[in-house]
């Protein structure tokens, strides 16, 4: 319960500002304007408080800490833009740059704030590939210092996988290595990082991890202790884990997120993140499935078997607790809404709270103190 020398709790959502021509897609009343500000209730759901307009914020960083966000607006001509966030929750645009490629997915701080490193998912040759770009004290963001592009494509997935496709890019936690998650190539491509040099990524093809032909990763988690490693592949349709010594990733398992039905229709690997205890791991599977798939983690840091939950949407691509940890929200992209689950954090089991907020094509939500 906050007090009186306690700022209520704000959200800010990502999404998309250009409907996608798909058929599952629920037309809402009104595309999205931009980066919608909302206000945490006592009851768990959102009240929108403004927006700030930019052409679609589809992915948003936080420092750590929680002065300024970064979001990555996923257009043809990609760019990052750089926000102040003050006690309030309100928020400042600080400056836009290019993301030297295009339709930017995803993004990363490294460990000691410096650098943004973008993932540029593009199908255009050249476009695909990992942006650095410098951040500056008062937060705002410089030109691009480095590009590594992701031309090659694994070809085993037709019309996904003719390129390259950068979908994220994630620190270990000593911050020594970064891994780029390559959906068109089957592929993480390791880095090491180098706080003190203009250009701060050096490939480390000994530490690239090749998947299964068609697998797809998407998006990926470190354990808090540094030993293991989870990748969700979204063709794939699993969770894969792996153990990690100095850097190097050996694979251990793959989980199903959808043992029931093999269809592709039914493998879509979507965002993964930690319960914030780092007991749980939570993630989802979106084509015609649409479940959240919650896993415990075992001592071994293998996976139990999944309890899975309706989404309450279509397309739930982004999860996010909020600052008592027992709430999970859910981005449902296709059917425009925020869903709350209430978190068990002893047994890990999710209790659907319904819509906490009605938002056109939500893709991200973080939340700010």
């Amino acid at each position: 319960m906050a007090n009186a020398t306690q700022h209520p709790e704000t959200a800010l959502v990502g999404t998309w500002t250009a409907i996608p021509d798909a058929p599952q897609v629920q037309k809402p009343d009104r595309a999205s304007e931009g980066l919608y500000r909302m206000r945490v209730n006592s009851d768990g759901t959102l009240t929108p408080l403004g927006v700030v307009k930019m052409k679609s914020p589809s992915w948003i960083v936080k420092s750590r800490d929680g002065r300024f966000a970064y979001t990555t607006n996923e257009e043809v001509e990609g760019t990052v833009t750089a926000l102040a966030i003050d006690a309030n929750g309100d928020v400042t645009v600080l400056n836009q740059v290019s993301s030297h490629g295009q339709q930017p997915t995803h993004a990363t701080l490294s460990p000691n704030g410096k650098f943004l490193f973008v993932a540029n998912y593009s199908v255009a040759k050249g476009g695909a590939g990992v942006t650095v770009l410098p951040v500056a004290a008062d937060g705002k963001l410089g030109a691009a210092v480095q590009h590594i592009a992701f031309e090659a494509g694994s070809g085993a997935v037709k019309d996904r996988q003719q390129s390259g496709h950068a979908h994220a890019t994630t620190f270990t936690p000593d911050g020594h290595y970064l891994f780029a998650a390559d959906l068109g190539d089957d592929k993480l491509h390791a880095f090491r990082y180098h706080a003190d040099r203009a250009q701060p990524l050096e490939a480390d093809s000994a530490r690239d991890v090749r998947f299964s032909a068609g697998a797809g990763p998407r998006h990926m988690v470190f354990s808090p202790d540094g030993q293991h490693a989870y990748v969700t592949v979204e063709m794939g349709g699993e969770v894969v884990v792996f153990a990690v010594k100095d850097g190097h990733l050996t694979q251990k398992s793959a989980v199903k997120l959808n043992a029931e039905n093999a269809s592709a229709a039914y493998k879509s690997a979507s965002g993964i993140v930690f319960s914030p205890d780092g007991r749980f791991i939570v993630t989802a599977n979106r084509g015609d499935d649409n479940h959240v798939v919650v896993f415990a983690v075992q001592q071994d840091g293998s996976l139990s078997a999944p309890k899975r939950y309706a989404a309450g949407g279509i397309e739930p691509r982004a999860f996010a607790f909020d600052a008592s940890g027992q709430h999970l929200y859910v981005t449902n992209v296709f059917t425009n809404s925020i869903t709350r689950f209430d978190f068990d954090a002893q047994s890990g089991a999710l209790t659907s709270a319904g819509v906490a907020a009605t938002v056109s094509t939500p893709t991200d939500i973080k939340f700010f103190n």
